[in-house]
């Protein structure tokens, strides 16, 4: 399995009373995450105009009404993630992938020690806002992350 890493901007405001990065803030930076991998959703918005490049582009691959929705996160603190003001290397491997959804999960490394902090997974489903219902991976869409997952 591939494993990719992206190093992800902390915010001040990411931090919480003890100095570490809050709990809450973790999604915040899951998202961040998964936008570094695959690009934003085509349906999120007006265009970039400085274009992310995606190091999956499968975004690139849906069409323009299409939606990423989060269909479940877990998130295990298996310590606590100082808040250094550096970015936070996170890792990142697609899990597993499905005829309509995708897994992927994350590994946060402590910008301190290097050790694992957190560890995530988020199950992406897809959502065509024009036609109202869920879209499922094509043929190609599975074989481009395939390539990935292995």
């Amino acid at each position: 399995m591939s494993t990719f890493e992206v190093k992800i901007p902390v915010r001040w405001g990411d931090m919480d009373a003890y100095g570490h990065v809050n709990n809450v803030a973790m999604l915040a930076l899951m998202e961040e995450a998964r936008i570094a991998l695959f690009g934003p959703p085509p349906a999120s918005g007006e265009p970039n105009h400085e274009k992310i490049q995606a190091v999956i582009p499968l975004f690139e691959m849906m069409g323009s009404s299409v939606q990423a929705l989060i269909a479940e996160h877990s998130v295990k603190y298996k310590a606590q993630l100082p808040y250094t003001g550096e970015p936070v290397m996170v890792r990142m491997a697609l899990e597993k992938i499905s005829a309509a959804s995708i897994t992927l999960s994350y590994s946060f490394v402590s910008p301190k020690d290097g050790r694992e902090c957190v560890r995530a997974s988020t199950v992406l489903a897809f959502w065509d806002a024009q036609a109202g219902s869920l879209v499922r991976l094509t043929k190609e869409q599975r074989e481009l992350l395939a390539l990935y997952a292995d």
